[in-house]
């Protein structure tokens, strides 16, 4: 297919008036869920390939998380997934060249609520988009808190594979969750799971996840993001363990399809493109250290916090004393010539996802403004799959979860303001709630989050 007749994946919010895209999904969720559970390309069955809590057919409970095959996974499966809907869309009168749209929620604003279609009917007709097992207020127009949703900063990293880089860290095939989430997997994925999905939604659980007709939005976006990055020149892994991975899926009419890595590192090659692969200003705007060029080997742990970290759905804190040895060296992380300093939030375990994402800062004043929150906020740490690393399927390793962040560039201003001397750092966990329309109220803990308390073993500083 030429690239001037190519599917093209559009912003589910800028679509143009009377465009019926949206419309045409619903049928096709509609048809899709009609069919039987044992057909390939029924609802659920497409669902279970993700993850399910049901017994297992072929195929089901395949996903990839905290892993380098997360990007690549999801990208063939959506891919698939949307080939399907294209054909329903196709018997039910729809266009031809229908494609799955992706939701931006980075954007803000307006475009960090749920798409319309997407919440409960006002009239008596039954919405097939509409789904009440979501966080409370996403269905009433709450956005998504724009440091949960943003892409900017896994944008903004160099190099696909590493510690805190955009793609996860490498892993083995055939785990559904590993230990080393990417950038890219955490912020937005992660996070956007977490927020749309609450405690005891949909999409907060890995093996539900995928009922949510919401969830294909998400990921056509997280798509897009991996498409734009590399746009911007960025390599994926060149390696015969990553780019030799076969992955197996159900195409049209449920025919056995599969595709290597390789050969879906390129939308162009699957005969899709996105509406824009241009990077949001914001990415120019954050700082990577320039030593960072290629993945750095494994880091020196210099120091760590002296017991757990419980999160109840409240603000936590912790400190980080940095062995003496260590000091003089920790005081120039960030700065030329100076090393890349990582934060490690490690030993992650709980009975379940309590659906909450939590900003971590460092150093925050008592009384923190939103500048200084803005300044100091070096990631998120949510639990998307918590249940499923500690419960693994029969053939997989039990482990605990850990999210690895480059702190370099806050801690290089903090030093160069005499805010920091290296000797010791506080690490703060605040929740990141919904965003309320003008003139309601911010949306409180719920008591399902205060029940599922999650500990973090150790919180270390290392440098590299």
């Amino acid at each position: 297919m030429s690239p001037e007749t190519q599917f093209v994946r559009r912003n589910a919010w800028t679509l143009p008036p009377g465009d019926e895209t949206l419309h045409f999904y619903g049928v096709a969720v509609a048809a899709m869920k009609a069919r039987e559970p044992q057909d390939p390309t029924s609802w659920s069955y497409q669902a279970g390939i993700h993850g399910s809590e049901k017994e297992a057919r072929a195929l089901f409970n395949e996903c990839k998380h905290g892993s380098w095959f997360f990007l690549a996974w999801h990208r063939m499966f959506v891919y698939y997934f949307e080939r399907i809907v294209r054909e329903a869309v196709i018997a039910a009168g729809g266009p031809a060249d229908w494609t799955l749209p992706y939701w931006n929620y980075s954007l803000g604003g307006q475009q960090a609520t749920m798409p319309v279609p997407f919440r409960a009917s006002p009239t008596a007709i039954v919405n097939p988009l509409y789904v009440s097992a979501r966080a409370k207020g996403i269905n009433e127009g709450h956005a998504l808190p724009s440091a949960a949703a943003s892409d900017a900063y896994a944008l903004s990293r160099p190099v696909y594979t590493g510690i805190p880089e955009f793609g996860g860290g490498e892993a083995p095939p055939n785990q559904q969750f590993w230990s080393q989430t990417g950038r890219v997997e955490q912020t937005p994925h992660n996070d956007v799971h977490n927020a749309i999905g609450g405690p005891t939604g949909l999409m907060a659980n890995p093996d539900t996840a995928a009922q949510d007709p919401i969830f294909w939005l998400h990921h056509s976006n997280i798509d897009r993001i991996w498409a734009v990055w590399n746009a911007q020149g960025k390599k994926d892994p060149e390696g015969p363990k990553w780019t030799e991975q076969t992955f197996k899926f159900f195409d049209v009419g449920g025919k056995p399809a599969e595709k290597t890595c390789a050969e879906v590192i390129s939308t162009n090659d699957l005969e899709y493109t996105y509406d824009t692969l241009a990077p949001p200003a914001a990415v120019a705007a954050i700082a990577v250290p320039a030593a960072v060029t290629a993945a750095p080997g494994e880091p020196e742990v210099i120091g760590a916090n002296d017991g757990p970290v419980v999160l109840t759905g409240q603000p936590a804190s912790t400190t980080v004393a940095i062995d003496q040895a260590a000091v003089d060296r920790a005081a120039t992380a960030g700065e030329p010539g100076g090393p890349n300093a990582y934060l490690g939030v490690e030993e992650i375990d709980g009975e379940r996802n309590p659906g909450t994402v939590y900003g971590v800062y460092l150093d925050l004043p008592a009384e923190p403004d939103e500048q200084a929150l803005q300044e100091r906020h070096v990631g998120n740490v949510s639990f998307f799959g918590l249940e499923r690393a500690r419960n693994p399927r029969e053939g997989e390793q039990a482990h605990k979860l850990r999210v690895s962040m480059d702190i370099s560039h806050v801690l290089a201003k903090l030093h160069g303001t005499g805010e920091w001397d290296g000797r010791a750092l506080t690490v703060d966990f605040r929740p990141l709630r919904l965003v309320p329309p003008p003139g309601e109220a911010e949306i409180a803990e719920t008591e399902a989050e205060a029940q599922a308390p999650v500990q973090i073993g150790r919180v270390s500083v290392s440098l590299a």
